[in-house]
């Protein structure tokens, strides 16, 4: 991602109303404004439902990693499968339900094996 150009905190206090406007007339795809002092960001402005797709990649992450530390304290481990699949649950590629659906498909897999 490109840094956007940083707004003055004056030029941000003048075009607030513009720049609300603009953010949410764009929603999740909005650009995030910076703004700052001297061409230094300081602080940024997000669409709300940028903030909300943030909030909800940070609460999955931490949903596996959480999970994670609970396996090894069990001293067992994840598989490099499970792994990808709790990977792509946190970037929103694929829901919850599909990845319960793909862990359990792979134990039944495992299974067959041992059976046959």
């Amino acid at each position: 991602m490109d840094i956007p150009e940083v707004v003055t905190v004056g030029d941000a206090r003048k075009g607030l109303s513009q720049i609300l406007a603009e953010l949410s007339a764009a929603g999740p795809e909005a650009e995030p404004v910076l703004i700052g002092a001297h061409r230094k960001p300081q602080g940024v402005l997000l669409s709300v439902e940028a903030f909300e797709a943030l909030v909800e990649k940070r609460e999955r992450r931490l949903a596996v990693e959480s999970a994670t530390a609970s396996v090894a304290a069990e001293g067992l481990r994840t598989s490099g499968a499970a792994d990808r699949d709790a990977d792509a649950w946190v970037r929103g590629e694929i829901s919850g339900e599909e990845m319960v659906a793909r862990a359990i498909a792979r134990h039944r897999g495992q299974e067959n094996r041992r059976a046959g």
